[in-house]
């Protein structure tokens, strides 16, 4: 997914900044146990002048057996000053904050292209989450701050399970392809439990953009028929359509027009042809939304999604 507004640099000299620290680091330790124990950086450069002869052998396809004994029994004489002198074994290692990449945001595959990183993705969800201003929203949407005493029984138990359904939604997420409609009137937890949907994959690294109908259109409608910033527009679209999971809330209050459905079809349509997963939410009825956008839309969502309908007070008026 992509990054918008130089944040990608941004992230890049984050990394820079990470592999910087981490060798200054590693600089003062090995230079706090040279001063401490000079033998033991005598045996370093032995080893070290022992493999550039190796080097310079291979290179005049001289034998290189003799250098290899040599530098065996360099390495053996500095594992016993090491150890004499009480000096942790790893004190020359190199230092990475994440191991899996090595602090460079990537993990480079023998079979195949490079691909992100965990700590990329957490990173770059963090950045987008910053960028989608939903920091504030998430902090009180999340199942930490659910509550089910304002329902009376009946309402209870039917909220209840779509919390169930929700929480076997995000733990079999990368294994089992979903989407959601969350169908109900207004204040019946739509939103909410999309925000802890949210939240939770997040916090898991997944990719996650939540935009109201109005704004991901308005969005859209932007990208398209802007003449300039052709980069942010990709940007754009490419944020939209390669997340791992797009949230719509509240669809049916934006402005409707053939515009709007013709994105609309190509963002679920082409999100299910690459298995990338939709939650929208709607205060319209499936009548309602059959008659407001195309048949194709209707037969696409209906099709595909797993329909969540909500019901009860408006929870704003009660909490």
């Amino acid at each position: 997914m992509a990054l918008q507004n130089g944040a990608f640099e941004r992230l890049q000299e984050e990394y820079s900044s990470i592999r910087m620290e981490n060798e200054r680091i590693r600089d003062e330790r090995l230079e706090k146990v040279y001063s401490e124990h000079p033998e033991i950086k005598e045996a370093d450069l032995k080893i070290m002048d022992l493999l550039t002869q190796k080097a310079f052998a291979a290179l005049k396809g001289n034998d290189e057996k003799a250098v290899d004994d040599k530098i065996a029994a360099a390495k053996a004489e500095k594992e016993t000053l090491v150890k004499a002198a009480g000096v942790d074994p790893s004190y020359e290692d190199r230092i990475y904050t994440c191991p899996y990449c090595k602090d460079t945001g990537f993990i480079v595959k023998s079979d195949g292209p490079a691909e992100k990183c965990r700590c990329f993705r957490k990173r770059e969800s963090e950045i987008l989450l910053e960028q989608s201003g939903m920091s504030e929203l998430l902090k009180d949407n999340n199942f930490s701050v659910m509550r089910t005493d304002i329902f009376d029984e009946e309402t209870k138990d039917h909220f209840v399970k779509a919390v169930d359904y929700c929480k076997g939604y995000i733990d079999s997420f990368d294994t089992d392809y979903r989407n959601i409609l969350f169908c109900g009137t207004v204040g019946t937890g739509k939103s909410f439990l999309s925000c802890c949907i949210a939240s939770e994959l997040l916090d898991s690294y997944h990719s996650v953009v939540y935009m109201s109908a109005k704004t991901l259109f308005d969005t859209l409608a932007q990208a398209q028929f802007s003449r300039e910033n052709l980069p942010e527009i990709s940007a754009v679209r490419e944020r939209i359509y390669d997340c791992d999971l797009l949230i719509i809330d509240d669809l049916g209050t934006e402005m409707t027009n053939s515009f709007v459905g013709t994105e609309l079809f190509t963002i679920i349509n082409e999100r299910y042809n690459s298995r990338r997963s939709v939650i929208i939410s709607t205060n319209l009825e499936l009548a309602l939304l059959r008659d407001r956008y195309s048949d194709r839309i209707f037969s696409r969502i209906t099709g595909s999604y797993d329909v969540l309908r909500l019901y009860g007070p408006d929870l704003r008026n009660v909490l």
